[in-house]
Order: C-alpha cells, then sequence, then structure tokens
C-alpha cells in the first residue's frame, strides 16, 4: 500500500513537471535541443518602435508585417522576418547601400507615408517578398492573402499596390513636343503658294512630303507627357517648365492619364524652346545594415526622387497674312486712291515694310491671274507696319483712265519674316471706271423726210453697244433741255459694236417730216463696261424743221364784161393738104414777107346792168381762136419752106 502510494505521488510529480515545463515552452522537445526560431519578440519597453501594422503569430513565431520607426524621418520595413525588432539604437550612424528594385521603389515612394495599417502590411510584405532584396529570413515570408481573415484588408491593398506598380513604376521618360498652331485656310485666298514660281499661278506640290494645312501663326502648341516603363502615362505628377521666346508661359503643369498641352505664344521671331523637369519615384530602395546588437533586422526606406527632364524648340517667323479694300471701287479719274490694308501673323511686337503696287487693265481681272494688258499705274510704301489695319498713301488715277485697277502687296522674306505676295484680281481691291461714251448727231431733211446721223465715241474698244434713237415732233421751235417733249414719231434701236478705237457711226431709217419741228434724242445703253449717255432734247444740231407751203398773196380779177358769144358756131377750118415739094429753083428764092393779119375786132359792149353775164364760147371768141391757129399754121409752113430753100 505504502509502495502505491509513493508511486502516485511521483507519477503526480512528474506530470506537474511536464506540464509547467510546457507551460514554459520547454517540452520534450528540449531533449533534441531549442527551436531553430523563436521568432521576433515585441519590444514593450518601445513602443514608438513600431509603425501601423499587424502582428502575425507563425509557426515559427511572431513577426510585424508594418513599418517600423527605426528612422525618425521615414518608414522602414524589414527584410529579415523572425529577428530582433529594427530598433533606432541599433542603427546609429548607419550607411545606407541602394539596391534597383523598381516596383517596389515605387511602391515606397507613394504609400510609405500612408496611416492605414493594412496598407503599410502590403508595403512590408512587398519589401519581404521582392527578390531583388538581400533577405535573411527566420519567418517564412507570405502573401497578405494567406495570412488569414486578419489580413483581408491588406491583402487587397497589397494587390492593388502591386498592380499599379507594375503599370506604373520607372525607369521614367518625360516627353515634351511644340508643334507651331497653324491657321486654318481661308476661303478667299490672298497670296500666292510657296511652290508656285509667280504670284499668279497655283502650282501642285508632286513632292511626297505630307502637306501642312494651313499657315504657322505666333502660337506654338507645347505637349507634355510622362511614361513609365510599361509606356503608361503617369498622372498627377508637377512638372516644371522654363521657356525663352514667349510671353506669359506656365511655369508648371501637371501630367494626367493622357498627354497634356497648353499654348505658348512667342514673344517674338525666332526661337522658341522650353525645358521640362520633374520629380518622379526612384527607381532604388536604401538598404541599412545594423550597426550594433546581434540577430537584428535589416531595412529598408524610400530611396530619394528621382529627376526627369526633357528639352524642345521651336523656331517660329513670323507669317505675315494682308488682307485689302481699295478706298473707291469705283474711282474717279484725275482723282486718287489708297490701299486700306490689315496685317496679321506678326509675332508680338514685329513690324513689316509693306509695298503697294496699283495695276490698271482693260479687260475685267481674273483672281489669281495677272492679265496680259495689266500695266503698273504706280507704288506707295508702308514701313514699320504691325499687326492692324492701315491705310496706304494716295496714288492718282490717270485723267485718261478707263478699265479696272488693283492693288496688290509684297512683304519681302527675311530670317524672321515669311515672304507675302498678293495676288492679282481680288475683288475687294480692285476698282473700276467705265468708259463714258458721247454721240455727235446731226439730224438731215430731205424733202418731206428725214433721218439722223449719229457718230458715237468713248466705248470700250471692241464692245456691245445698244443705242435708242427717238424722234419728236413739235410745232414750236424747241429750245434745248434735259426733259423731252412733243410727240414721239419714232423710236428705234440699234445693237452695235465698237472699233478699236471705241467709235460707232449708224444712219437711222427715214421717217416722213410733218410741218414743223422734229428733233431727236440718242441715248446710249449703260451695260458692265460703259457708262449709260442720253442727249439734251432740242440740241440744234438734230433739229430739221419744213415749213408750210406756200400759197397766192391775191385770187386773179373776173372780166368786167364778158365776151358775147357767136349766135352759131364758125366751122372747124379744112386742114391743109401736104404741099409737094418745090422743084429746086435756079437762082435764090425771095422770101415771101407775111401779110399783115387783120386787127381783131373791139369787143362787145358790155350787158346792160342788172343782167347777169352770159357764159360758155362766144361766136367772137371762137373767131378769135381760129384766127390765132391759121396765123401760127401759116408761119408754120413758111418756117419749112425758108428751110428747104436754104437746104437747096
Amino acid at each position: 500500500m505504502t509502495t502505491l502510494r509513493i508511486a502516485s505521488l511521483r507519477t503526480a510529480l512528474l506530470l506537474t513537471v511536464l506540464t509547467i515545463a510546457s507551460l514554459i515552452g520547454l517540452g520534450p522537445a528540449m531533449a533534441a535541443g531549442p527551436p531553430v526560431g523563436l521568432g521576433e519578440v515585441p519590444v514593450h519597453t518601445a513602443p514608438n518602435a513600431y509603425g501601423p501594422g499587424i502582428w502575425h503569430h507563425a509557426k515559427q513565431g511572431k513577426t510585424w508585417y508594418g513599418s517600423y520607426r527605426t528612422f525618425p524621418d521615414t518608414s522602414a520595413y524589414c527584410i529579415d522576418a523572425g529577428k530582433k525588432s529594427p530598433l533606432p539604437k541599433y542603427f546609429k550612424n548607419a550607411k545606407a547601400d541602394t539596391v534597383t528594385s523598381a516596383r517596389t521603389a515605387w511602391a515606397l515612394h507613394e504609400y510609405a507615408g500612408s496611416t492605414s495599417k493594412d496598407v503599410q502590411a502590403a508595403l512590408s510584405a512587398m519589401a519581404r517578398l521582392d527578390k531583388a532584396l538581400p533577405h535573411d529570413h527566420k519567418v517564412p515570408p507570405q502573401k497578405p492573402a494567406d495570412l488569414g481573415k486578419k489580413f483581408a484588408a491588406a491583402a487587397k491593398k497589397h494587390s492593388t499596390i502591386l498592380a499599379e506598380a507594375k503599370k506604373l513604376a520607372g525607369p521614367y521618360t518625360l516627353d515634351i513636343r511644340l508643334e507651331p498652331v497653324m491657321r486654318m485656310p481661308v476661303l478667299e485666298p490672298y497670296a500666292a503658294p510657296e511652290s508656285t514660281t509667280s504670284p499668279d499661278s497655283w502650282a501642285s506640290d508632286k513632292t511626297d512630303k505630307p502637306k501642312v494645312l494651313g499657315t504657322p501663326t505666333d502660337e506654338a502648341t507645347l505637349t507634355v507627357s510622362l511614361l513609365s516603363a510599361s509606356g503608361a502615362q503617369v498622372p498627377d505628377v508637377p512638372v516644371t517648365l522654363k521657356t525663352t521666346g514667349t510671353a506669359k508661359a506656365p511655369t508648371t503643369v501637371t501630367t494626367g492619364k493622357e498627354p497634356v498641352t497648353t499654348t505658348l505664344q512667342a514673344s517674338a521671331p525666332g526661337t522658341l524652346s522650353v525645358t521640362a523637369s520633374a520629380k518622379v519615384a526612384p527607381q532604388t530602395v536604401r538598404v541599412f545594415e545594423p550597426t550594433s546588437g546581434t540577430r537584428v533586422q535589416r531595412v529598408i526606406t524610400p530611396d530619394t526622387p528621382d529627376s526627369v527632364t526633357d528639352k524642345a524648340s521651336l523656331e517660329l517667323s513670323s507669317q505675315p497674312k494682308v488682307t485689302t479694300e481699295i478706298s473707291d471701287q469705283t474711282p474717279t479719274p484725275g482723282e486718287t486712291v489708297t490701299d486700306e490694308f490689315t496685317v496679321s501673323g506678326l509675332i508680338g511686337d514685329h513690324t513689316v515694310t509693306v509695298e503697294h503696287t496699283l495695276w490698271q487693265t482693260a479687260t475685267a481681272p481674273r483672281q489669281g491671274i495677272k492679265n496680259d494688258d495689266a500695266r503698273e499705274i504706280g507704288s506707295v510704301t508702308s514701313k514699320n507696319v504691325g499687326n492692324g489695319t492701315h491705310t496706304s498713301d494716295e496714288i492718282t488715277v490717270p485723267e485718261d483712265f478707263r478699265g479696272w485697277l488693283y492693288f496688290t502687296e509684297t512683304i519681302a522674306g527675311d530670317k524672321a519674316t515669311k515672304e507675302w505676295k498678293g495676288i492679282h484680281g481680288q475683288p475687294r481691291e480692285t476698282g473700276f471706271a467705265p468708259w463714258t461714251p458721247t454721240a455727235d448727231t446731226e439730224a438731215v431733211l430731205e424733202g418731206t423726210s428725214t433721218h439722223d446721223e449719229v457718230a458715237v465715241t468713248g466705248l470700250r474698244p471692241g464692245s456691245e453697244a445698244v443705242l435708242t434713237i427717238t424722234a419728236y415732233h413739235v410745232e414750236t421751235e424747241p429750245a434745248q433741255s434735259k426733259k423731252p417733249d412733243g410727240t414721239e414719231l419714232s423710236v428705234q434701236d440699234f445693237t452695235v459694236n465698237a472699233d478699236e478705237n471705241g467709235r460707232v457711226e449708224i444712219d437711222t431709217e427715214p421717217i416722213d417730216m410733218p410741218v414743223g419741228w422734229v428733233t431727236y434724242v440718242t441715248a446710249i445703253e449703260g451695260s458692265d463696261v460703259n457708262k449709260a449717255w442720253t442727249s439734251d432734247w432740242g440740241v440744234p444740231a438734230e433739229t430739221v424743221h419744213r415749213p408750210p407751203e406756200e400759197k397766192p398773196s391775191t385770187p386773179p380779177e373776173e372780166p368786167s364784161t364778158p365776151p358775147e358769144e357767136p349766135s352759131t358756131p364758125p366751122a372747124p377750118p379744112e386742114q391743109p393738104e401736104n404741099p409737094e415739094a418745090p422743084e429746086k429753083p435756079e437762082s435764090p428764092p425771095v422770101e415771101p414777107v407775111a401779110e399783115t393779119p387783120e386787127t381783131p375786132a373791139s369787143p362787145a359792149a358790155p350787158a346792160p346792168s342788172g343782167e347777169l353775164p352770159r357764159t360758155g364760147t362766144t361766136g367772137n371768141g371762137m373767131l378769135i381762136g381760129l384766127g390765132i391757129v391759121l396765123v401760127g399754121l401759116g408761119s408754120t409752113i413758111l418756117l419749112i419752106s425758108g428751110s428747104r430753100r436754104e437746104t437747096d
């Protein structure tokens, strides 16, 4: 019995010892020696040595997933899990080495200042798992996703930060570009293209070079992009800009998920340059070895940011453009015209000299083409001209000018200025002085008809004109006036073509000439080249007069006493037979002497008063008439006979 009790006490004592040994970590394994690592022991006497993070109890011991406050100004992360905590006392006067590890370096650069325990736990895991870094782990490192529910949030942060690091980690490329801002082409051309050999023709560019639409201005577009090693745009990075040759340029821009652009304006012709620089995440981390203590963890900290730079420059010259308008589009010969012109495209306060040439043509100008008959009237110079609207000096239009005139402008090219040559025939630069025809006319009266002879001068040579000639009749002599009067007798239209001297001559169709005055009015219809013209009414040269026919002043007197009529009319005398031809006398014949005719009887006494005179043939009248016939017949026979004797 006593022996059994002693055995029971010994067994109870052994169990108690084993239990106590187990509680203090001295189990049966002690027979084989102590464990490989006991893990990191929290230092309760230095609570400020730890930043945000999470403790993990591994099989090999505890380990801290989080940041350390080894250094006062930055977070530190252990790379030897399971060793002693990296207290500041172990790293006095420690010197850092750098190790290139772009992704870890980016993560620490971006998130080391976070106060989130999950973020810091994720960064600690990245440092322990980074194969680019040296390690002496006593507790195997693990991803936060493998550390249980307590690390669920840290696992999400770890996944996010790692994906961002793959996309946005360096090395980086800062890229800036300068491109001129182009002016869009205008609908109405003003200058000849560079490819032309003269300002009057458009030539096609047959080169294979890509064409740039428009012309440069005094502005340039600055494009800034920051690219990561993966080629992604790195956003939210301030970029410092230093510019020369610009006015009011920005000093900083911030990168974005797409290239960032801004517009720079040149202050003068010449070189516009930009130097850009940015601070970016480093590609390296700093590695610190402890300077005292044993089995103390090594740590890494973020390295200082890197700098990236780039430069761009652009040569800008003034690209002048001149738009103009002639001061008078219907100039009067002998008076003056000016060129109202607007200059644009000069950089800053740059000024140029503009040459203005006034041209004349007798044919309608065509835009962009110099007519064969174009002749220079004169030219003037506008010096020290900047952007804006100006007026040229005056040029006098010749007294005898008829036709079209227009301005062209020229700006000479140099290092700071691109040459400008205006084209011929711009509508707003063109004025027109029409030909001013007149007509010299002469009205002609021929018997009882009249017509008008018209000579027109001053027409544009070779042009067509329509003439309207109107005849007016009035009863009294007309007085010259602008307003026609009277009755229209005739309206005749003629379409004519002027000769090389601008002259035309026509005759109107004759019309009946009434008694009185007829005056002609000549009208020349206006056209796109000839001015309308109308003669006055009542011009003496265009007026003819037909007086009325003359009438007897007094009628013939009637006889006071009519002759008495014979009771019976005498018989008509017998017709004499044709006499035979007389024989030729031997001696010259003696011309017979005509007998003296009897004196006719005196007229009868007048009828008594109160009786009407008798009418018709009377006897005395018939006798007198018969006597006259017989005397005439005898004279005729004597003349014939005498002629025959002279012939014989």
